[in-house]
C-alpha cells in the first residue's frame, strides 16, 4: 500500500467485523453476563442481538438502540465504566484482533497517514482497543454524565451511518484534508455513505450488499481471517 507523501491523508476504521473478529457489542454481553455474573432480562439480551443484525442492514432505529443499550448502565460511575472496558479488552477484544487489519494500520502510519476509528461502540469500553492500535482519534458513542453517574444519553451525532460521514467530514476539514484522499474500512452497507464519500473506499469483510456494491464500482475488497496472538506485542505505542 503506497500513499502520496505530498498530500495529507486520514485512513478511518470500523471496527465490529472490520478490525475485530466479530461485535464488541456481543462480546461486551457476553463479559458482562458470563464473566462478571451480572442480571439481565431475556429481552434485553434479544434486543441486544436483534440490534446486531439489524445494524449490518442499516434497518436499526439508532436512537432506540442507543437508549437500550446504555440502560445496562445506567447509574454507574466513569471509572467503573472504565473498569469494564479494561476487562472488555483483555478477556475479548484483544483476543480478537484481526491480523491484516493490524499490519494494515501500521502501513498507514509508516506512510504519514492518520488513523481514525469510526464506531458506535461506548467510547470507554473501545478506548483500551484504541490505545493498543496507537490510532489519532477515535469517534464512538460520548456518553454523558450527571453527577458523576452515567445516564441512558450520548452525545450527537452518533457514530452511525450518516453520522459516521458527518464526523469525517469534521475531522478532515479541521485538518485541511480532501476526503478524496482518504480512506475507510468497512464491513456493513449501513456505512455507505462515507464509503461514498472517501477517494480510497476498503470493502473489509463486506456484508452482502456491500459486496455487490464494491464490485459494481470496482472498490478495492480485503478479506481478512486469522487474529493477532494473545501475547502479541504491538509496534506502535502511545508515547
Amino acid at each position: 500500500m503506497t500513499t502520496d507523501n505530498k498530500k495529507k491523508s486520514v485512513a478511518f476504521f470500523d471496527v465490529d467485523d472490520t478490525i475485530l473478529r466479530g461485535a464488541s457489542g456481543i462480546m461486551l454481553a457476553r463479559y458482562m453476563f458470563l464473566d462478571r455474573g451480572e442480571s439481565a432480562s431475556p429481552q434485553y439480551v434479544i434486543d441486544i442481538i436483534r440490534a446486531y443484525i439489524d445494524s449490518k442492514t442499516g434497518s436499526v432505529e439508532y436512537d432506540d438502540l442507543v437508549m437500550k443499550g446504555l440502560s445496562q448502565f445506567v447509574g454507574r460511575s466513569k471509572a467503573e465504566i472504565e473498569e469494564i472496558g479494561a476487562g472488555l479488552f483483555d478477556r475479548y477484544i484483544r483476543k480478537n484482533i484481526y491480523r491484516m487489519a493490524y499490519r494494515e494500520i501500521c502501513e498507514h502510519k509508516k506512510n504519514g497517514v492518520e488513523v481514525v476509528l469510526l464506531t458506535a461502540s461506548l467510547l470507554p469500553l473501545i478506548e483500551p482497543l484504541a490505545d493498543f492500535l496507537d490510532v489519532d482519534y477515535t469517534y464512538a458513542l460520548r456518553i454523558r454524565y450527571d453527577n458523576g453517574q452515567m445516564l441512558a444519553e450520548a452525545e450527537k451525532p452518533f457514530s452511525y451511518e450518516e453520522g459516521k460521514l458527518i464526523l469525517a467530514r469534521e475531522y478532515v476539514q479541521e485538518r485541511g484534508i480532501d476526503l478524496a484522499d482518504c480512506y475507510f474500512y468497512s464491513d456493513s452497507s449501513s456505512d455507505m455513505p462515507l464509503m461514498e464519500a472517501v477517494g480510497h473506499p476498503m470493502a473489509t469483510n463486506p456484508d452482502p450488499n456491500l459486496l455487490r456494491t464494491a464490485l459494481i464500482h470496482n472498490w478495492r475488497i480485503r478479506r481478512f481471517k486469522t487474529v493477532l496472538p494473545p501475547d502479541f506485542k504491538p509496534e506502535y505505542r502511545k508515547r
